[in-house]
């Protein structure tokens, strides 16, 4: 019966060290990376998700990442050429753009895709 006891305790010790871990809290975001790790703001950046754009914080002349929740390609082009990046889909880009203002973008690939972002 001892035997029994002790795997059981053993057992019980091996799982609280693999389980409690995982319930620990940090200061990141489990909602798939798409928010700062610091004060649970929303990271910089333009997020592609079923064929639409929405951002957040976009600065001029600061890099933000373009991030494609799609299982397909897209682009974020600007509607006059000011820049244009493609982003791979379940992927993500890197983008730069250098005067604040209002774009109105597309998606080079998928016509039916247009939207708007603001940079401050």
């Amino acid at each position: 019966m001892s035997k029994t006891r002790n795997r059981l305790a053993v057992g019980a010790a091996c799982l609280l060290a693999v389980v409690a871990p995982a319930c620990s809290s940090d200061s990141k975001s489990d909602s798939g990376g798409t928010e700062a790790t610091t004060g649970g703001a929303p990271a910089a950046g333009v997020t592609i998700e079923n064929r639409q754009y929405s951002s957040s914080a976009l600065t001029a002349k600061t890099e933000f990442t373009v991030t494609n929740k799609d299982g397909v390609g897209h682009t974020l082009t600007d509607d006059n050429g000011a820049f244009s990046v493609d982003v791979p889909g379940g992927g993500s880009a890197p983008l730069t753009i250098d005067t604040p203002g209002t774009y109105n973008v597309h998606c080079n690939i998928h016509g039916s895709m247009h939207g708007t972002i603001t940079v401050a």
